[in-house]
């Protein structure tokens, strides 16, 4: 092989005296490094990356300096706040710079950076190895700068994002058990400064290729890199979802698929000026979905921004279409005359007739839309989602006139008369009419617009027809056999590449889709999907026996062995995993989620899914270094996933789970937990007990809270695995998570233990107890631990002398959690547009519903404080259902022994007033001094789950001896705050209450005759009987009719 000759190249990038010698150089390093992955190894260790980034350095600061001659850059601070001044926008002068660097040719020194940085994307194409160095040299800050279109030539910011795009690709590779190098990357690239730069870039008017190449890269580098919720609430509020809606909306112009007329229902606001031109060749729409897919995922509030944004509005507005063709009014007549629709009364519009007309059934069971936002939070009620009974004067309004509703007692907004958005038939009828990833994509936002409640009641029966068979359709499809040369390769074909990325996305969407409706689970199930997605689990786990690329053949095999002697920046990083590696890591992942979302609802399916052998898969999956999935019969005698040694080279055959791998798995062992016959068979007999034990203890606080998970239902007494875990340490190990600063820890610990104490020993009881400390118990289910921590915290930061904490009169502004104190203010009615809607949006009265609903779900999803009393209700319901079970036995002298306990540890008045306390309305700190201000303190009303939570410790402590009725009847203030509970809309409540009087009244023996006879009349007294007469003639649930019935009974002459 010939030899390199490094001196000369390298003595010319020193010792260059022009630009005309440096691009000679450049040059002739490029010819020696493309495509020759030991020649760039050999680069590096020379230290060349280095000079690389000062070339790029060196003349960015003459291109900055001569930009900064016409326009003046905005700070930080000014880009951040861009919804409330006119920074988000350029001025003429600056759009004439932007232009006039978009058509001139580049100068020779712009030609020298664009060579260095056509060398940087080529050293990070060269896999997760270049990485290291690349950081070291502080590659990345030098990137971001040149992707600054006002301060760089088009095809300098084209080449800057190309090289943004390797490391990304590049870290994907990285063999490490979490998303870490991608989480820092993503935070680089959206801070403030650079996302002014990409929202400038996808803004763009020109229509030149190399500027569609840009916007195609600014939203790849978005839907791989923006995965937490700050980075997607920071897009949001950038106008960037908004920028990317636009462009969605220049493809809905192009196709010819705008809503007719809507060019006159929108003039009137201006609207019609927000109408995109048609998008132009280059875009990519899979591109622009996917990036709109990243950014709304799991939010209600920025799934409504995408419907809200202007181009999205102006070309879909709601507006009824009353020209369909004779065949499709005949077939709309059938359905209606069959009663298997009600088209008529919804009003379909343009975009509907597009779409198959589906039959609705209408014995279909409704099915849980709303997602729960935030995850400890309740979720949202559906009622209300169907668009009848808009007025004639909101007819072309695109919002119903009553958008946004009072707060309900508990604070949550409800919806009522939304008008479905005609993105979401369109997105639908996109789906039908597309293929490949750009199907995906388009289902995927249909996905979390669905998830999020935005969609007609009945579009669940479309997606169950139209949707779900195409996505396993997919499946089917793209599973093909990779060929011998992709599985060991470092570089993978485009086709192999788009069938990949098919089956990674395509679990995961479908996944999200059917998670919380039965019809779209029993729509995936007939369509096969529960075996296609095992028999994609179990192609992950075939061995591949190579992980890594393998070096190149070198005469020299020993060169380079030791290379920690030189400095960080000329050390070749480790090699990282293979491309077919990790398409099987995500896939796995993606299996695993849509394994647990299918699986939910019905016992059925979870038998199913055990008839296919998946479970050891699933076991396996719970390890970060997995062996060989073996069903039970192949496991030696006595294996129930005791410890076994890690793989002796840290790497396994099988790939290492990250933990998102470990995390899925731990949600489908949950909700295979929920069979009682899975829970003594499979689960047992693969010995999934001692890892979920194991992962209790992982680093990782999300792995534990998903691991706790999981515990709950290993823990009950159906489960043969209750008292193993009991043996080794469970006990322990939950009431330590218990005392965790995290709230989710602390939630699925407790309901953990509250399973576990349910039918156990009282000597158990009793150490359960004793480990969780009675104190730390109190303090669980009485304080509101996450709002006074915030609270207290928001005083501090505020410097506000030290009050009363129990004062919750006082105005208290929480607003040090943003980044000013004004209110929020929605980037689409303040940043440039045209002039004539620049001048009609502030009296367009959809653009105000719009912007009122959004601001309410902004406070509903992103308040810190709403989110803490979340917080506080879930594990305060959770604590007093551990007491619940703790007294609860079906022996009297087991519940009379635990009941002195609890009075014991906890103070018997204390406990009582504690309950009191969960059945009275509370007066709260105010979110802000802004919400509080000329208006009433604002009110948290007791939640159903926690009055029936209290009841029933109330029930259980009835049940036991005499004594212990004659406390609960000597509770004169606590029943008469249960005798307002009597009409709640909760039938779990009524029927506690109905056990409760039940119990109050019984009579042991003849004994007790006198003192039960006394608690009669008391309750009489207190008007119970007249409540209980009410529920036993009044009640719509037979159920709790007859429960009444035997109260009133037992209440009237029962002793006798």
């Amino acid at each position: 092989m010939a030899r390199i000759q490094t001196p000369p190249i390298l003595a010319h990038l020193r010792g260059a005296r022009n630009h005309l010698e440096l691009g000679a150089a450049l040059r002739a390093l490029k010819d020696e490094i493309i495509g020759h992955a030991q020649h760039k190894e050999k680069w590096v260790e020379l230290g060349v990356l280095d000079h690389l980034v000062k070339i790029i350095q060196a003349d960015r600061f003459a291109a900055a300096a001569a930009a900064a001659a016409a326009t003046t850059r905005p700070t930080g601070k000014e880009t951040a706040r861009r919804s409330s001044s006119s920074s988000s926008g350029y001025s003429g002068q600056q759009q004439q710079l932007l232009q006039l660097l978009q058509t001139r040719d580049l100068t020779s020194d712009e030609l020298v950076r664009l060579q260095s940085l056509q060398l940087l994307a080529s050293f990070a194409n060269g896999g997760p190895s270049f990485l290291s160095p690349i950081h070291a040299v502080g590659a990345i800050p030098v990137l971001l700068e040149t992707i600054l279109p006002k301060e760089n030539a088009p095809q300098l910011v084209l080449t800057a994002l190309q090289a943004l795009r390797n490391i990304t690709d590049a870290t994907s590779l990285v063999a490490s058990s979490g998303s870490g190098d991608q989480s820092i990357l993503a935070g680089s690239l959206f801070a403030p400064r650079y996302l002014d730069a990409l929202y400038a870039i996808l803004t763009s008017p020109s229509t030149s290729g190399v500027v569609q190449q840009q916007k195609n890269l600014v939203a790849c580098l978005i839907s791989r890199l923006c995965r937490e919720s700050t980075h997607q609430n920071a897009l949001a509020n950038a106008s960037i979802l908004d920028a990317l809606a636009t462009m969605l909306a220049s493809f809905v112009v192009l196709r010819g698929e705008v809503v007719p007329r809507a060019e006159i229902i929108g003039d009137s606001e201006g609207l019609t000026d927000m109408i995109p031109d048609p998008a132009p060749q280059g875009a990519n729409l899979a591109f622009v979905l996917e990036a709109i897919s990243a950014i709304i995922a799991d939010s209600r509030f920025r799934a409504c921004m995408l419907l809200c944004s202007p181009a999205i509005m102006a070309v879909f507005p709601n507006a009824e279409f009353l020209t369909p063709a004779k065949e499709t009014k005949a077939a709309w007549n059938t359905l209606e005359m069959s009663n298997l629709s009600s088209i008529r009364a919804r009003n379909p519009g343009a975009i509907d007739c597009l779409l198959p007309i589906v039959p609705v059934t209408q014995s279909r069971s409704l099915s849980s839309q709303l997602a729960q936002f935030p995850p400890l939070g309740a979720s949202l009620p559906r009622e209300g989602l169907s668009p009848g009974g808009q007025s004639a004067a909101a007819k072309f309004s695109g919002w119903g006139t009553n958008w946004l509703d009072s707060a309900a007692p508990g604070g949550d907004t409800t919806e009522a008369g939304d008008p479905e958005s005609p993105l979401i038939p369109w997105l639908i009828y996109l789906a039908r009419s597309a293929s490949g990833v750009e199907r995906v994509m388009a289902t995927s936002v249909v996905a979390s617009l669905f998830k999020a409640g935005f969609a007609n009641p009945e579009r669940e029966a479309t997606l169950s027809v139209l949707v779900v068979p195409l996505l396993c359709q997919l499946l089917k499809e793209h599973d093909k056999e990779t060929a011998a040369s992709a599985q060991g390769s470092a570089f993978v074909q485009p086709a192999v590449t788009e069938d990949w990325t098919i089956l990674e996305r395509t679990p995961g969407v479908l996944a999200r889709l059917v998670a919380d409706s039965e019809v779209l689970q029993q729509a995936a199930y007939d369509c096969g999907a529960l075996k296609l997605v095992c028999k994609l689990l179990k192609d992950t786990y075939v061995p591949s026996p190579v992980q890594s690329a393998p070096r190149p053949w070198s005469p020299t095999p020993d060169r380079g062995m030791d290379r920690g002697d030189g400095p960080s920046t000329r050390q070749i990083g480790p090699p990282g995993q293979l491309p077919a590696c990790a398409h099987k890591i995500r896939m796995r992942e993606s299996a695993l989620k849509l394994i647990a979302a299918l699986l939910t609802f019905k016992e059925e399916y979870r038998k199913a899914l055990v008839e296919q052998d998946i479970v050891p898969h699933i076991v396996e999956s719970l390890s970060s270094w997995p062996k060989k999935p073996r069903s039970a019969k192949e496991k030696p005698k006595g294996d129930k996933g005791a410890d076994l040694p890690d793989h002796p080279s840290g790497n396994s055959p099988y790939g290492n789970n990250p933990n998102s791998v470990i995390i899925a798995a731990c949600h489908a062992i949950r909700i295979l937990g929920r069979s009682v016959s899975i829970l003594r068979t499979s689960l047992e007999d693969n010995g999934v007990a001692m890892p979920i034990l194991r992962l209790l203890k992982h680093p990782d606080a999300e792995v534990q809270i998903a691991s706790c998970g999981a515990v709950c239902n290993l823990v009950t007494e159906p489960s043969p695995m209750q008292e193993p875990l009991i043996q080794a340490g469970v006990v322990k190990i939950l009431c330590e998570q218990a005392h965790s600063l995290n709230p989710g820890l602390r939630l699925n610990s407790m309901w953990a233990l509250k399973h576990l104490v349910l039918a156990v020993s009282n000597d158990l009881k009793r150490q359960c107890l004793e480990e969780l400390e009675s104190g730390w118990l109190v303090r669980l289910i009485c304080d509101d631990t996450e709002d006074d921590a915030l609270h207290a915290r928001a005083k501090l930061d505020r410097r506000i002398p030290d009050a009363d904490e129990d004062d919750y009169d006082d105005d208290i502004d929480m607003e040090s959690y943003e980044d000013d104190n004004r209110p929020w203010q929605w980037p689409a009615m303040y940043q440039p547009g045209p002039p004539r809607f620049e001048a009609l949006r502030g009296q367009s009265p959809r653009m105000q519903r719009a912007e009122s609903k959004l601001a309410a779900l902004r406070e509903a999803e992103l308040n810190p404080t709403r989110k803490a009393r979340n917080d506080d209700l879930a594990i305060q319901e959770q604590g007093l259902d551990f007491i619940r079970n703790l007294i609860g036995q079906p022996s009297p002298l087991s519940i009379t022994e635990m009941v002195d306990l609890v009075f014991q540890e906890l103070g018997q008045d204390r406990l009582f007033e504690i309950l009191a306390r969960k059945l009275r309305a509370k007066v709260l700190h105010p979110f802000t001094r802004r919400y509080s201000a000329g208006r009433d303190a604002r009110v948290l009303y007791p939640q159903a789950k926690v009055i029936a939570s209290v009841i029933y410790i109330l029930v259980h402590m009835a049940a036991s001896i005499p004594r212990h009725r004659q406390l609960v009847i000597a509770q004169t203030e606590l029943l008469k705050l249960l005798g307002g509970h009597f009409n709640s809309k909760d039938i779990d409540v009524r029927r506690a209450l109905c056990h409760l009087f039940n119990n109050l009244v019984w009579l042991d023996d003849s004994s007790d005759s006198v003192a039960c006879a006394a608690r009669q009349a008391e309750l009489k007294k207190l008007g119970f009987l007249t409540k209980l007469e009410v529920l036993e003639q009044t009640d719509s649930e037979l159920d709790i009719r007859e429960k009444a019935r035997g109260a009133v009974y037992q209440i009237k002459d029962g002793n006798r």
